[in-house]
């Protein structure tokens, strides 16, 4: 069962959830700069960046925080249908 999005919306039980994927800095040269998924309900933001170092474990080097629908969240936060998460690597700066 996905977590409600900030109006609430939730994909019915059992439905494939559709996301959009997109990817900054240096991921963005791996895996473009952006794409979608269908994913089972339930699915947590953690679990899809899991399948993507699955898919290209060159990924598994990169530490990544992730916001969905423009807010930070945790690894384990669900995802809900037309979510977008947005994958970066920490970022630092200075002079």
């Amino acid at each position: 069962m996905a977590l409600p999005r900030g109006k609430g919306d939730r994909a019915p039980l059992g439905v494939n959830l559709m996301v959009k994927l997109r990817f900054f800095a240096a991921l963005r040269e791996h895996l473009g700069p952006a794409r979608t998924e269908t994913l089972p309900p339930g699915t947590t933001v953690g679990a899809l960046w899991r399948a993507l170092v699955a898919e290209r474990p060159e990924l598994a080097r990169f530490r990544v925080r992730f916001a969905v629908n423009e807010e930070y969240v945790k690894p384990s936060h669900r995802l809900a249908e037309n979510d977008e998460v947005a994958v970066f690597p920490p970022v630092s700066g200075g002079c």
